[in-house]
């Protein structure tokens, strides 16, 4: 056997190899958000320069041999075992990878001849989205910034990512996604070099499936992200190109999920009910609501186990898992929110049905993280849900659906959220447009206008306005339960001591009409009572 073997001559049925070997790729893989547990991996090519390979060896091992292991030097190493490539996500094609241990001995070399070949780019012609359920292979590539968004967080709070549009000479367009340590080096950069061309080569990344839409993001930790370089790959990605200095890139305000609810709201294409229209439909799809969370249904059932390759939800009897959907046992599963709550509008209730992504977005974390929180018989996940949903005020897009278990209990499942303040501005201008051009009591979106007049325009005593409340039981201070309760029993249709009309009834001129917080509802008055009356118990 020769000194030296090439990986095409490995196998399992011997430790004692040896081999010359040029390092492409070190990281370090932690292990349950813990940077003193994990392992070193390693990405390696020999002297056929594309046959790459895969090495593993825990810290203790590294501990030996890290003066010799460094990004781009060679080595020699000796004593490795060779096992499958059975990992799902692969950072090269070979079907073995290696394992060095307690006898492995690593040693630098120096060679003048020993060739260099750090990066394996594809076009982006060439990129397919994977099979579901497929292994797939982490590859590298390089193209020019087109435009970036600003960062979104991700689930926890300490997360975020950004997405960013690059293209190459072969394809026009590729949406990559950086998230959590790539993010903190590659924002700042695009931000200095906004008027900059900026060259960027990934290493390392995974094409994927959005909504049936080819994406590239970053693999945590493996994924290295190098913005105007000067090795020879962006040089010749220069001149390929014809990229002179100028030139930067442009900064977007949405991302392309946000982007199509702009358009829509923009050019006033999407409708708006109020809850109680929305109730009185037998079919609803793609509305659009603005309501309040006032109570969450499923209390402390918000979450379902799900298979992490199909999302549906997985079967448990204790012993095994298995997922119907996928047709086999799963060992790899996630948590996923599923939140029915209650909302409210000056129009009345409703039940509204949260899934994961959205009840994500709306508590910043996911459901795994949340649900962890509650052990040892500690509720602190559950009180942290119910403070991130209970008031907040949020435009929901809903579609109607009858719950199949019992056909007389109705929700409406939450397709799409607005969270980002530019759009909302927008919705909330078309709202004040709208009600502007309307002679009626209720807009064509459901904003009420009062006819206020001079003699009851500060009026309190015409009952209880929505925008009022809190500060209204503030100023009470500490008074006790039945008193802060009463602010909810005062009617507010009655007349005052005057005998001057409810601003509802009054017949002033037009010139006196103005908008005016809305007056609460019955059934408004209602739902906010209970609520109310609920969280003063829970607080005492």
């Amino acid at each position: 056997m020769a000194l030296w073997s090439l990986f095409k001559d490995l196998h399992a049925g011997s430790t004692t190899w040896g081999l010359q070997v040029r390092i492409v790729r070190i990281y370090k893989q932690t292990y349950a958000n813990s940077s003193n547990a994990g392992t070193m991996e390693m990405v390696l090519h020999d002297e056929t320069v594309w046959d790459r390979i895969h090495a593993s060896m825990y810290l203790d091992v590294y501990e030996k041999f890290k003066e010799h292991l460094v990004e781009g030097g060679l080595c020699r190493i000796t004593h490795v075992m060779v096992k499958d490539n059975d990992w799902k996500g692969k950072t090269t094609a070979n079907n073995q990878r290696l394992q060095l241990f307690r006898l492995s001995k690593v040693f630098e070399f120096k060679s003048d001849t020993f060739p260099t070949v750090m990066h394996d780019l594809k076009d982006f012609n060439e990129l397919i989205i994977p099979k579901k359920n497929a292994p797939y292979q982490l590859i590298d590539v390089i193209g020019r910034v087109t435009s970036y968004l600003q960062p979104t967080k991700l689930h926890a709070l300490n997360k975020r990512i950004m997405e960013f549009k690059i293209v190459d000479s072969m394809a026009p367009l590729l949406i990559a996604v950086c998230g959590m340590n790539i993010f903190d080096y590659l924002y700042p950069v695009l931000e200095h070099n906004i008027n900059k061309a900026c060259i960027v080569l990934i290493k390392f990344g995974r094409v994927c499936d959005y909504r049936g839409e080819l994406r590239f993001q970053n693999t945590y930790h493996v994924t290295q992200i190098i913005v105007n370089g000067e090795d020879d790959v962006f040089l010749q990605f220069r001149n390929r190109m014809e990229i002179e200095d100028g030139g930067g890139c442009n900064k977007l305000m949405f991302s392309e999920y946000e982007q199509e609810i702009y358009v829509l709201f923009s050019q006033k294409m999407a409708q708006f009910r109020d809850l109680k229209e929305l109730n009185a439909m037998q079919n609803v799809s793609n509305f659009w609501a603005e309501a309040t969370i006032i109570d969450i249904e499923t209390k402390t059932d918000y979450w379902y186990l799900s298979c992490k390759n199909c999302a549906k939800k997985i079967y448990d009897d204790g012993n095994i898992k298995k997922c119907w959907t996928c047709n086999e046992q799963s060992f790899s599963f996630t948590y996923r929110y599923k939140i029915i709550v209650s909302v409210l509008d000056h129009t009345g209730t409703s039940t509204f049905l949260l899934w994961n992504r959205e009840a994500a977005a709306i508590i910043g974390k996911s459901a795994s993280e949340m649900r962890g929180l509650n052990v040892d018989g500690s509720k602190e996940g559950d009180k942290m849900v119910e403070d991130a949903l209970l008031d907040k005020k949020i435009l929901f897009e809903v579609r109607k659906q009858t719950n199949r278990n019992n056909s007389n209990k109705n929700y409406f499942i939450v397709t799409r959220i607005v969270l980002n303040e530019d759009i909302l501005e927008i919705y909330r201008k078309n709202l004040i447009t709208d009600n502007e051009s309307t002679t009626g009591v209720t807009s064509e979106m459901g904003l009420e206008l009062t006819v206020v007049t001079s003699k009851n325009k500060d009026d309190k005593g015409k009952g209880i306005y929505l925008e009022d409340e809190d500060q209204y039981i503030n100023e009470k201070g500490n008074a006790d339960e039945d008193k802060q309760m009463a602010l909810y029993e005062e009617n507010p249709e009655s007349d005052d001591a005057d005998g001057a009309k409810s601003p509802q009834t009054s017949s002033e001129s037009a010139a006196d009409v103005q908008i005016k917080p809305r007056r609460v509802s019955d059934a408004t008055t209602d739902a906010t009572y209970m609520l109310k009356k609920k969280r003063i118990k829970k607080e005492k």
